[in-house]
């Protein structure tokens, strides 16, 4: 997840990066999927927009597409991907901040369902949060649905600025609990931290003191020392706790509160007013027994940090594959391409890339040899196995021709 800068840039060189693999970029209007199509293309990205304002026919035709071509981009709204099975999905980008974390989660679970490695980036920024709270307060829906809203909107803003594992945080919202992942940008990069354990303190002694029963922008008023017609009418403003964040602004709380959410310090009661609590290791802070760290939020964003990738092919453990392996696997999908072609079917029904990449790795030349390949039966054998075969022999024969290939 990155804060946007110059979104068309950090997307270019997201997808640039992974170029000629299939992925998916979700958008929240309709017109910006056409426009971004547009411009992944003038940057020679074959990309296509999928929205539901499109003419049927057409969007059909850009649907059927994405699931025959290799390396194709689908610039689309959310009404592209349900039901949609293609295993070979390597990217999900969000140009956008996503609906919910329900719709996030589902959105990113379309790519890399043939278990090799697949890639995210969501994008998000101050004017995807007001965009998403005025469609909340200008929809139709009944107040309660409308609080409902809000908190999950308040829960995705907290996983944009949470201070650990991108997975903990995220399966922490559905009650699980996980390891870090050592793959996420919080657990590659890793964050500039300050220690927040006086900042917090702070704040869980305004939930305490109130009794759990108020939501964020009550508690950033007494902890700002504002005298509200609702403070004074409760008396709030004679707590020991009243004014004593007066050095921060209300914006820095509110993300002093995201960040102690989504570091499990406190809770945000979803079916109630939007009241914050505190959990169990939330008391342990709040008597000085543990400690917490939160983001430093004066820091300006310097750019995208992710790895570099090498524009090679990457093996299905994740690591580049060598310049004549990654040759080899673009022979194989070229040949593949061509007989789903052929046969008017989706490439990965003729083979996944799971089986490309064992293919590459096991340099088959022989029928015996092409059957023991990672999904490879019988069947497939007798219809595309010589096809294959024909493609790895001739790329080992041009190996040995040039024993110092390039």
């Amino acid at each position: 997840m990155r804060a946007k800068s110059d979104a068309r840039r950090q997307l270019m060189d997201f997808i640039g990066e992974r170029k000629g693999e299939s992925g998916i970029v979700y958008c929240s209007a309709r017109r910006q999927t056409e426009d971004l199509a547009a411009f992944l293309c003038e940057k020679g990205i074959a990309a296509l927009p999928y929205h539901a304002g499109l003419d049927s026919a057409v969007r059909s035709k850009n649907q059927d597409r994405f699931l025959q071509d290799d390396g194709l981009v689908m610039v689309a709204t959310v009404a592209f991907g349900m039901g949609i099975d293609k295993p070979d999905v390597r990217f999900v980008a969000h140009a956008n901040l996503p609906k919910s974390i329900e719709a996030y989660y589902q959105e990113i679970g379309r790519a890399g369902r043939d278990a090799l490695p697949a890639s995210t980036l969501t994008l998000y920024g101050l004017d995807d949060m007001r965009l998403r709270r005025q469609q909340i307060e200008e929809s139709e829906a009944p107040d309660e649905q409308k609080r409902v809203e809000r908190r999950r909107l308040d829960a995705l803003i907290a996983l944009c600025e949470a201070p650990r594992c991108r997975r903990q945080t995220l399966l922490a919202y559905f009650g699980e609990t996980t390891e870090p992942c050592g793959n996420c940008d919080l657990c590659v990069e890793g964050v500039e931290l300050i220690d927040g354990t006086i900042l917090a303190q702070k704040a869980l002694s305004a939930i305490a003191r109130t009794g759990e029963r108020f939501g964020a922008e009550h508690l950033i008023a007494l902890l700002r020392g504002q005298t509200t017609e609702r403070i004074s009418q409760l008396n709030h403003h004679q707590l020991p706790t009243f004014g004593v964040g007066g050095d921060l602004s209300a914006q820095a709380w509110r993300a002093v509160f995201r960040q102690l959410y989504a570091g499990g310090v406190i809770n945000l009661e979803m079916a109630g007013y939007g009241s914050w609590t505190i959990t169990a290791h939330g008391r342990e802070v709040l008597r000085g027994k543990a400690a917490v760290e939160l983001r430093k939020e004066a820091l300006v964003e310097r750019g995208d940090k992710r790895r570099s990738r090498p524009a090679s092919a990457t093996a299905a453990n994740g690591q580049a594959l060598s310049a004549p392996d990654a040759a080899l696997f673009e022979a194989l999908k070229a040949i593949r391409r061509s007989l789903a072609t052929e046969k008017k079917v989706p490439a990965y029904v003729v083979f996944a890339d799971k089986t490309l990449f064992d293919m590459v790795h096991l340099k088959p030349q022989t029928r015996d040899q092409m059957a023991m390949v990672h999904g490879v039966g019988a069947a497939k054998l007798e219809q595309y196995g010589e096809a294959f075969l024909t493609v790895v022999i001739r790329h080992l024969s041009e190996m040995h021709a040039d024993p110092h290939p390039r």
